[in-house]
């Protein structure tokens, strides 16, 4: 799931239409995992209770929380959901969001500038997507392209056994960051 703080409308409030795709792709797919779990790429504060701040404006009247956890708990409308990080096991729940995005420097304009590895990365990402490959996710590195979904793409790789589908729902990259939203049914591998 993209993490960009422009899904919610209060905060684009109007700007940003080009992500009217997007923002439905991720509705869709929140309303198919039914998540009993969040995978983000830092700690999570797992506030059901919580508010994002700093756009201009304040989303929710709780806990301040990370981005991919405030945008997160946006897309989950209410439903109960444990925000987990990195280093959780994701072996016990049956549907979980995993919250991230590719690179953030594709063009000129991109928060990350223009970086000649960005878009090579962002195929590498789509392929792994596209094809269930668990182990491509699992060895992933940023590359200095700025991708906040590889602290939490790699553990997910880890922690797949097998892919038993694999989709990808949309693909945008409007402001030189890829923003993506994939649906996999997997078999979670055992920890040790």
């Amino acid at each position: 799931m993209p993490i960009t703080p422009l899904l919610i409308p209060e905060i684009a409030t109007g700007a940003a239409p080009e992500l009217d795709e997007l923002r439905e792709a991720a509705r869709v797919a929140v309303e198919w995992a039914d998540p009993q779990a969040v995978l983000v790429p830092d700690i999570p504060v797992n506030s059901p209770d919580w508010s994002l701040d700093g756009f201009g404006l304040t989303v929710g009247t709780g806990t301040p929380v990370g981005l991919a956890e405030g945008i997160a708990r946006w897309l989950l409308a209410g439903r109960a959901a444990e925000v987990v990080g990195p280093s959780a096991d994701l072996s016990g729940f049956t549907g979980v969001l995993v919250m991230g995005d590719g690179s953030s420097s594709r063009t000129e304009k991109a928060p990350g500038h223009l970086h000649p590895d960005a878009v090579p990365f962002d195929e590498k990402v789509l392929a792994a997507l596209g094809d269930g490959d668990a182990a491509a996710l699992a060895d992933l590195d940023d590359v200095g392209v700025g991708a906040s979904g590889v602290p939490a793409w790699q553990p997910l790789g880890r922690a797949v056994e097998s892919v038993n589908a694999a989709n990808i729902d949309h693909v945008a990259d409007p402001y030189g960051v890829l923003y993506v939203v994939a649906r996999w049914t997997v078999r979670w591998a055992v920890r040790a």
